[in-house]
Parts: C-alpha cells; sequence; structure tokens
C-alpha cells in the first residue's frame, strides 16, 4: 500500500536522529595569551622582561614590574633631568620614588660606569636588582632616611645635606659632635635668646659660659620632660647666669620668652628652696591658714579666751582714742 505524503512526514520526524561518530568535532579550549599595556601609551606587550622596569614594591608584586614600559621611561627620564635642571641624581631619585625602586648612593654611582648608549635609569635599576640590594624597595629608603635622621653626628661630613637640618660645619664645630641632628638647631636657639641679653659682642670667655648655659638648659629641659628633679641644673644656671653678666638692665623680661622661662623657675621651683629647706617649709601658708582661722576661733570658744586674728582686728585702745578726739 502506498504511503500517503503525511505518513512519511511523520515518521521521518519520529525516528532517531543518525550521529556521525565517525569524524569528531574539535572545540578550541585554549584561552588568549596574556598580554601586558603600558599605562603611559598603551601599547601591549607579550613579555614583562626586557619590557618593562622590575620593582620590589608591595603595590605591584603581581607581576614584580612597574606597569609602564622602558621605552615611555626613556622618554620620561631626559624630562626629569630638564625639570631638576641638570641634575641626573635628582632625576633617578625622584622615579625611584615613583617606581618603588630602592635608592642609595652605591648603586647611583656604580650606575655612572656606562657606556654612552645605554640608559642610566634602567642601568641603575638593574644594579638594585642585584647583591647587597636585592629584594629592597624605596620603603627601604624611607627607613634608613630616618635611622639616618637620628643618628648622633660625629662630623660634618655625617650628614650630605646640612639643609636639611639647618646645620653647618661651623655650627657642629661650636658644639661638639655626638648630638642628634635635631639637637643642634635647639641649642644655637637657646644661644640666640642669651645673644639678646648681651650689650655687646660677647667676648670668647663670656661665648663659652654661654654655651655652657644653652647646655644646661638643654639638659633642665630633658630631666622636666623625663619627671626628674632639677634643682642641682637650676642652682647652676643661677649662678652661672650671673657670672655671665648677661642681666641687661635695659632688657624688658616680661615679654621676652627666656626670660619668662626663667622668671616660672624662680617662681614654682626656687632656687633658694634646695638651700635652706626651712625657708619653705610651707610655700603655699597651709599651717597659718589652720592656725589664724580654725584652730584660733575653736580655742576662743572652748576656753572662753579673747585671742584675736594678728592681721584683721582692731585695737581698743586706738578706738577709745579715735572717739576722744
Amino acid at each position: 500500500m502506498a504511503r500517503t505524503k503525511l505518513e512519511q512526514t511523520q515518521k521521518a520526524v519520529s525516528a532517531p536522529a543518525k550521529i556521525n561518530t565517525k569524524k569528531n568535532v574539535s572545540i578550541d579550549t585554549s584561552s588568549k595569551k596574556e598580554s601586558y599595556k603600558c599605562w603611559c601609551c598603551g601599547n601591549e606587550y607579550t613579555k614583562l622582561q626586557s619590557n618593562f622596569t622590575p620593582t620590589n614594591f608591595p603595590l605591584f608584586k603581581h607581576y614584580g614590574y612597574y606597569p609602564v614600559c622602558r621605552k615611555c621611561t626613556d622618554k620620561f627620564y631626559p624630562e626629569m633631568i630638564s625639570f631638576f635642571e641638570g641634575s641626573e641624581e635628582k632625576a633617578i631619585e625622584f622615579i625611584c620614588m615613583m617606581y618603588g625602586l630602592y635608592f642609595n648612593e652605591s648603586p647611583l654611582t656604580a650606575s655612572r660606569k656606562i657606556s654612552e648608549h645605554r640608559s642610566r635609569i634602567h642601568t641603575y635599576s638593574s644594579k638594585v636588582q642585584i647583591k647587597p640590594w636585592i629584594g629592597l624597595s624605596w620603603l627601604d629608603t624611607l627607613k634608613e632616611r630616618f635611622e639616618e635622621k637620628d643618628k648622633p653626628i660625629e662630623n660634618p661630613e655625617d650628614i650630605e645635606d646640612v639643609d636639611q637640618y639647618k646645620l653647618t660645619p661651623k655650627m657642629i664645630k661650636f658644639w661638639g659632635s655626638g648630638y642628634e641632628p635635631k639637637v643642634y638647631p635647639t641649642l644655637q636657639g637657646y644661644y640666640d635668646e642669651l645673644l639678646k641679653l648681651c650689650s655687646e659682642k660677647p667676648d670668647v670667655k663670656k661665648q663659652k659660659m654661654m654655651k655652657n648655659l644653652c647646655l644646661l638648659e638643654y639638659q633642665m629641659q630633658i630631666n622636666i620632660q623625663a619627671g626628674k628633679d632639677i634643682g642641682t641644673l637650676s642652682n647652676s644656671y643661677k649662678a652661672m647666669f650671673e657670672a655671665a653678666e648677661l642681666k641687661n638692665d635695659n632688657t624688658d623680661t616680661a615679654n621676652d620668652t627666656f626670660g619668662k622661662w626663667i622668671m616660672d623657675i624662680e617662681k614654682h621651683s626656687p632656687a633658694e628652696y634646695y638651700q635652706d629647706k626651712n625657708k619653705y617649709h610651707d610655700f603655699f601658708g597651709i599651717g597659718e591658714y589652720i592656725d589664724r582661722f580654725m584652730f584660733r576661733p575653736l580655742k576662743n570658744l572652748v576656753f572662753g579666751t579673747k585671742d584675736k586674728d594678728p592681721e584683721y582686728w582692731i585695737n581698743d585702745e586706738d578706738v577709745g582714742n579715735k572717739d576722744g578726739e
């Protein structure tokens, strides 16, 4: 029996589909190769090495390279030299700060020994990636500078930039070595205040006395901050101050910071107190107050006496004479 077109169509739809197992279609599952884009020019590179500058700064630890290509760094470097008025050292220091590179005089000196066709900034960046600077970053530079700042100065050559602390070799020679850099401006400030009390230029003898006064004043400040007694130092300071004959009758110390500081010391911790203990045994007058306003009235009340206050009372005889006039 011949099949109708409708029956043939239904049979074709209901029949299972035949799968060709002889020829499998391969699917490309491989991902696209990673590329690295420069933040400055936007060019992409397939390799970090030889195209970017290596750095140990923590913010770039994933790749270990600063995201600006070497070509852009080569263009940026002479611009920074021009900005810092021809100083290659300052230009390299600034780039090290931006790239997180370690900066020090030793690799900077080593980077000078290069041929003309090589870039000094790339030579420097390669130097700090080998011993003894391997693994260091700009954070280590900051740490070294903080430690160097608090290091005692043994001679003027110990500091590279005296302007940073407002120091001069003459100042260090005058005050001596062994102090932290921040101490010298403090001592010099004390000395300048003493100079204001001189009517004329002090001779060598007076200069030495003024120098010792400044050292004593600095020592007193340290003891005050540490909560220690300054009695002995205060006596020495007062004696030396008088011996130096710095007190000028025409000098108004009422509004002078240094003079007010001396007045405060004498007011709150007078030097005589340490020499005569009985002189200030009742500095605030507590004992006298109790005798006058507590013990005396209580005694009159209990024993019927008529003791009067030694200061605030009226003599009966004086009143009588006044009424008779």
